[in-house]
């Protein structure tokens, strides 16, 4: 008879879950669930609710990215009062947009991921957490810390607090900058960028230690999307829709975000409170 192991719960990840993984009579996989643990009920308690209240009531979805859902909410409501925002709000949205992805950028590789990448994957479990990033490369723990701040500080000095700021709304932003948060954004940015070029480059040389996973580990035929310019390049505020298989090519490309609908459909599944999106066409 086979064996089912439960990880319950799974660490070092944004948000709840476990995993079951069931072994058939030989002691091979046979199946491997994936459970989102935690019911969210986003979709159902906004119901009737005013459509101002969208904004802020959407950056409570998540505690690390918070303006992702802030901002994508308030570009809802820009286009439900067919309103185009002043330049100066496009920058403003973009500038803490950008923060936000630098903070949970920083937050993911050094606090989630560089355990395995600095101490190993056959490192003890217990040693393998920014703790033991700390003791192994204090200089390198620092620099993840700081990165994150940074983006924290950015977010506090525009938005009013770093978590769940209520500061864009439909329409604009409800408070201009000042040139004293100017001036204080613009100083944190040569250490910040400093910071992030030599974590790239510190990566990069990991790579080779890593030539065997990388061949391995969830290599699997998918599909991924994105948001993309006019050129397209990388874009983290507005742009186009753009789907590529898993050798790069565009399956879907320059389609508008508010008509994902048309190619994109959830699933509900009994092992997960959270819905599995896929690819229409291809079910």
């Amino acid at each position: 008879m086979g064996k089912e192991i439960v990880i319950d719960p799974v660490t070092r990840i944004e948000g709840h879950s476990k995993i079951t993984i069931r072994l058939d009579d030989k002691g091979s996989v046979d199946e491997a669930v994936f459970h989102v643990t935690q019911l969210r009920g986003f979709e159902k308690f906004v119901e009737g609710r005013p459509f101002h209240e969208m904004p802020s009531l959407m950056a409570r979805i998540c505690g690390i990215c918070p303006v992702s859902h802030l901002v994508a909410s308030a570009k809802a409501c820009d286009m439900l009062m067919s309103v185009r925002i002043p330049p100066t709000a496009v920058k403003l949205r973009r500038i803490i947009n950008l923060a936000q992805v630098a903070q949970s950028h920083a937050l993911s590789f050094f606090y989630l991921s560089s355990p395995d990448l600095l101490l190993g994957m056959d490192a003890q479990v217990s040693e393998r957490s920014l703790v033991g990033v700390a003791r192994a490369n204090p200089e390198l723990a620092r620099k993840g810390v700081r990165l994150r701040q940074v983006g924290q500080q950015i977010i506090e000095i525009l938005g009013g607090k770093r978590i769940h700021p209520g500061w864009v709304v439909g329409g604009g932003v409800n408070n201009p900058l000042s040139k004293e948060h100017r001036d204080q954004i613009l100083a944190m940015m040569p250490e910040a960028i400093k910071i992030a070029d030599s974590i790239v480059a510190w990566f990069t040389n990991q790579l080779d230690r890593f030539k065997e996973e990388i061949a391995v580990f969830a290599n699997f035929p998918s599909l991924y999307m994105g948001l993309v310019g006019e050129q397209g390049e990388l874009e983290t505020y507005d742009g186009w829709l753009r789907l590529v298989d898993d050798h790069g090519e565009a399956v879907v490309d320059r389609l508008k975000p508010e008509e994902y609908g048309t190619i994109i459909s959830e699933a509900i599944t009994l092992e997960s409170y959270v819905k599995s999106p896929y690819y229409k066409p291809l079910g």
